[in-house]
């Protein structure tokens, strides 16, 4: 079984807990930062980090970032808030990065 854990706050720190993700509760950019530097070096096999903290990461942290390879795997969870929300822009912008293909769904 593979190890994933998150780091969340809020809402999206309990519907992680409720599929029975371990979540790291971070309560500011900083601890969040901390949380994933050390779990870069774990050995986990999955890190779940929501999307609001990526956004509020350090520019030194997210060139940190850029660089890691292999395990864990790092996965962003956006907070999903807005009624609205465009799930077709948000998939293109994950899925054309990692696969180098713009993928239009009908």
């Amino acid at each position: 079984m593979a190890k994933v854990v998150a780091i969340a706050q809020d809402h999206v720190a309990l519907n992680l807990a409720l599929t029975g993700v371990t979540v790291r509760r971070a309560a500011d950019v900083e601890s969040a930062e901390e949380m994933l530097r050390n779990l870069l070096e774990s050995d986990h096999d999955v890190v779940i980090v929501q999307e609001d903290f990526r956004d509020a990461f350090s520019e030194r942290f997210i060139n940190t970032l850029s660089k890691h390879k292999g395990s864990p795997l790092l996965v962003y969870c956006p907070m999903f808030e807005e009624e609205d929300a465009d799930v077709d822009a948000y998939l293109s912008a994950v899925l054309k990065p990692a696969i180098g293909y713009e993928i239009r769904l009908e």
